[in-house]
């Protein structure tokens, strides 16, 4: 398994399309966070926080680690890779959990220069350092859950086909509306006493409790189950005779 995982980020790190998707991400969020003015922007605000990178990020991610993902189970389904793989001493189980966690490194890998943003925000607080570190910590810890159920959701998308454009475009969809859709839709206060529930099962809703710096149990428990949920579902794709 340890042998497969670093196939794995030995893979997107020496790609041209692993280069292009952290070199977008880091562009993306540099010109909204510093360059751009407007909400995103973390110097208009005046407040030495992160709070618009956390709330910016997870809709780069919806992009950003599809592309990832796409090619994870396609791509060795579409080469006929994948019943090599099962041949050897590896069950889908440690196929799959190998996979997901090159793709979580990956994910850590983009958020790890983005640190730099923290360390001038702490020099340009008044005083220097006057910036909440825990909150930070929190909404980091936060991305990286949600970074991790995406890359899940990913995988599931993938072993269903041998086509890594249609992976890329399933996965975005599933993962939008996993993020937004239930938190949008129990917005529209169609459920009267229950739309709490509609939206407890958006992901938005439980990283955004994670982001504001209060790490709850239930919340680090709902992201665990999902991603559990879904590496189910890609292990059990890609067992021989399903597709």
């Amino acid at each position: 398994m340890t042998a497969l995982y670093k196939k794995e980020v030995r893979a997107f790190l020496s790609s041209v399309i692993g280069a292009v998707v952290l070199a977008v991400f880091l562009l993306v969020s540099g010109l909204f966070h510093w360059v751009f003015p407007g909400q995103w922007n973390l110097l208009d605000s005046g407040v030495a926080e992160l709070t618009s990178f956390f709330l910016f990020t997870p809709w780069v991610f919806l992009f950003l680690i599809p592309a990832i993902t796409m090619r994870s189970i396609a791509e060795e389904r579409k080469n006929g890779t994948l019943e090599l793989l099962l041949t050897h001493p590896l069950d889908s189980h440690r196929i799959v959990l190998a996979k997901f966690l090159a793709g979580t490194t990956l994910v850590a890998a983009a958020l790890l220069p983005t640190l730099a943003g923290y360390l001038v925000l702490h020099q340009l607080g008044n005083p220097v350092g006057n910036i909440d570190g825990g909150s930070v910590l929190a909404g980091y810890f936060g991305l990286l859950l949600l970074g991790a159920a995406f890359v899940a959701t990913g995988l599931a998308t993938s072993a269903r086909t041998d086509s890594q454009v249609v992976a890329f475009l399933s996965s975005a969809l599933v993962c939008m509306v996993m993020y937004y859709g239930p938190s949008a839709l129990g917005s529209y206060a169609l459920f009267g006493d229950v739309d709490y529930i509609v939206q407890w099962f958006a992901m938005e809703t439980h990283f955004r409790s994670i982001g504001t710096g209060v790490v709850v149990i239930a919340d680090v428990a709902w992201f665990f189950a999902y991603i559990a949920l879904a590496l189910a579902f890609a292990q059990r794709y890609i067992q021989p005779g399903r597709a």
